[in-house]
């Protein structure tokens, strides 16, 4: 038993030195990387030929990840071999540690044992190595994401493809109607028209960001996260645009832009005053139908809508089916899209499918690129989204856009 013990011992000192022999050894591999890698940044300065200072940088960090390989095996073996490690609170270890056997519970005086700091401190997950945390902390997986803005106006409107950079129409410009009852033998009445040329440019919207290529490398979920941000920040402006620009390039031609509706006039259907935004909604609603177009949507802010929501009887009943019920948003049988892009107050009813129209020359659009700037020489990524659209408004009289009583 003594000599199986003693053998035992023999062997853990010799885990020991293996160890601290393989962290000697990746302390010179890794000062002799630093070496090289100051070496090639000198080169690239001067313009020389670097390929076999890389081809020593990679050949040391095969050398060192071996190294490294090799000491996670012994550690391994080393933990094994120390077996457990007692951990808990200073009471719980010293219960554990046998302190207290054969004390009467009567028994007076003074006792001690010793509690190994590290037993303490490192909750048996000590490790000499300078690449380990020792204390470990919990990660809880994926990132935490910022709650984005809901995005649905474009869904109100009917969406093409294109691949041109412009978008040419003929549009009437004057009709006089002469259409007439015509006697036997009478001459016929004369009718006119006139056309006139349009265009809507085709416009961009686009960001980028730079990030390490080590770490895209060693989080390849990073790189899904990124993209999907930079998505979301196209679509966001996108979602302002298609409202609110100002019709001057770069910026699209909004459905709010001056020209591109017609103003609400609460005056539209006589002997009616109207008393709320919801009889403001009905008006515009009949001020569209006007021109024989049928409205199907309505756009408002998102503390208007609730504001409608929270309307009641005189029962104290809700008016709207959407609060119980859970239906999508609708209006005099509009389909409502709240949204933080409208300003409080303002309202926007719309034949959208006979009215508008988006375009698309680039639907979204994910590059990634290491040759920008200094990408080469410092190891990072460039990484771009874009998309290229137009909106083309051509029946203006389609939209009623006005304030909210």
């Amino acid at each position: 038993m003594a000599k199986d013990l003693a053998d035992f011992e023999d062997f853990k000192s010799d885990l020991m030195s293996e160890i601290k022999s393989l962290y000697k050894e990746s302390d010179k591999k890794n000062n002799e990387l630093a070496e090289q890698v100051s070496e090639l940044k000198s080169r690239m300065a001067s313009g020389d030929d670097l390929t076999d200072i890389t081809n020593r940088i990679d050949e040391h960090k095969s050398e060192l990840s071996k190294v490294y390989d090799t000491l996670d095996k012994v550690e391994k073996k080393q933990s094994i071999a120390t077996g457990p490690t007692m951990t808990g609170t200073i009471g719980q270890m010293m219960l554990k540690s046998g302190a207290f056997d054969g004390i009467d519970k009567n028994s007076k005086g003074t006792w001690d044992h010793v509690i190994e700091a590290k037993d303490i401190t490192n909750a048996g997950n000590y490790s000499a190595s300078p690449n380990r945390n020792v204390l470990v902390p919990e990660h809880n997986a994926g990132f935490l994401t910022p709650v984005d803005q809901p995005l649905m106006v474009r869904s109100l409107i009917p969406a093409g493809q294109t691949s041109s950079d412009v978008i040419q129409r003929t549009e009437e410009d004057t009709f006089v109607n002469g259409a007439d009852m015509v006697a036997e033998g009478a001459a016929k009445p004369e009718s006119t028209i006139t056309f006139k040329r349009g265009q809507i440019a085709i416009e961009k919207i686009a960001h980028w960001m730079r990030a390490s290529s080590e770490v895209l490398s060693d989080a390849p979920m990073m790189r899904s996260y990124i993209d999907n941000r930079l998505t979301y920040g196209v679509n966001f402006k996108e979602e302002r645009q298609l409202l609110n620009g100002n019709g001057t390039s770069p910026q699209l031609d909004g459905l709010l832009n001056t020209g591109n509706y017609v103003a609400y006039d609460n005056t539209f259907i006589s002997g009616v005053t109207p008393a709320n935004g919801v009889d403001d909604i009905r008006i515009a609603k009949e001020q569209v139908n006007g021109s024989y177009l049928t409205a199907t949507g309505v756009i408002m802010n998102y503390k208007d809508w609730a504001r409608f929501e929270l309307m009641k009887d005189g029962d104290g009943k809700y008016l709207h089916a959407s609060v119980t019920g859970g239906m999508t948003p609708r209006l005099w049988g509009l389909r409502v899209v709240p949204s933080h892009s409208m300003t409080e107050g303002k309202f926007h009813v719309g034949s959208f499918a006979l009215g508008a129209m988006i375009w698309d020359r680039w639907a979204m659009r994910i590059m990634a690129s290491t040759e920008d700037g200094d990408n080469f020489r410092t190891n990072k990524v460039t990484i771009l989204a874009e998309k290229r659209l137009a909106l083309e408004v051509f029946r203006p009289d389609a939209f009623v856009y006005g304030d909210l009583s």
